[in-house]
């Protein structure tokens, strides 16, 4: 598996959707970490980070979306809210593993973390070829450089850098197997009615291409020679 990393060619409306699709990322990420340690005080509630996160992402979907102050949120992918909780859920599960040694989960801010991801919720999706992307639930949208063929992704990153705008996808790929050559020495008969004969049997037919050189040489040297037939010498010129 390997990632794809392409610039996005945005206009000035664009830059301010995928502007406010991170600050919305950014706000649920550190809503649902603010919710998270605030359980921690509370005996009553029980269960690991992951089943806290997972009731937190529930109240969230059903009535904090809903209220008046939080109405915004629904302008923008519910795909993008979907992957800052499963984030979250990730960055806690690495804090809590003793071999990763990952440090406590922080809140972010707004001038480091500019980035939000989203995900085909039916599987992968397909990727064509070209200068342009069609990012599941966000639209399709241009790109600095070409795509050179066809491939298939399901979680897409979009992501700024030094006001630059980038999207990257994981592209699963199989290992080529490695092909052995055994070389034998052969002998070569240039012929007229093949192009070559091998010593062990094979043969070459002529390639078209050369059958109309030859056609077309044949005829220059016609006209060449008729042509000089045909034209009078500088002696009878002057006779």
């Amino acid at each position: 598996m390997y990632a794809i990393k392409r610039e996005l060619k945005l206009n000035n409306q664009e830059k301010s959707f995928f502007a406010g699709s991170a600050g919305f990322s950014r706000f649920v990420y550190n809503h649902g970490l603010s919710l998270l340690k605030a359980t921690w005080d509370i005996p009553e509630i029980s269960g690991s980070d992951s089943k806290r996160l997972d009731a937190i992402k529930k109240v969230f979907t059903n009535i904090t979306k809903k209220q008046t102050e939080y109405l915004w949120t629904n302008k923008y992918s519910s795909r993008i809210y979907q992957n800052a909780f499963r984030d979250l859920k990730k960055a806690f599960s690495r804090w809590r593993d003793p071999k990763v040694k990952a440090n406590l989960p922080r809140f972010k801010k707004k001038k480091h973390n500019c980035s939000f991801t989203v995900d085909s919720s039916n599987g992968k999706v397909l990727i064509k070829e070209g200068k342009r992307i069609k990012i599941p639930t966000l639209g399709t949208f241009r790109l600095k450089e070409a795509i050179p063929y066809k491939c298939v992704s399901q979680t897409f990153t979009i992501s700024r850098e030094a006001e630059k705008w980038y999207v990257s996808f994981a592209v699963s790929s199989c290992k080529i197997p490695e092909m052995k050559h055994i070389y034998k020495k052969v002998g070569i008969d240039l012929g007229v009615k093949t192009f070559a004969t091998l010593s062990d049997g094979n043969t070459f037919e002529t390639p078209s291409s050369i059958n109309k050189a030859k056609t077309k040489l044949g005829k220059i040297q016609w006209r060449n020679r008729n042509k000089d037939a045909h034209q009078p010498s500088f002696w009878n010129i002057c006779i």
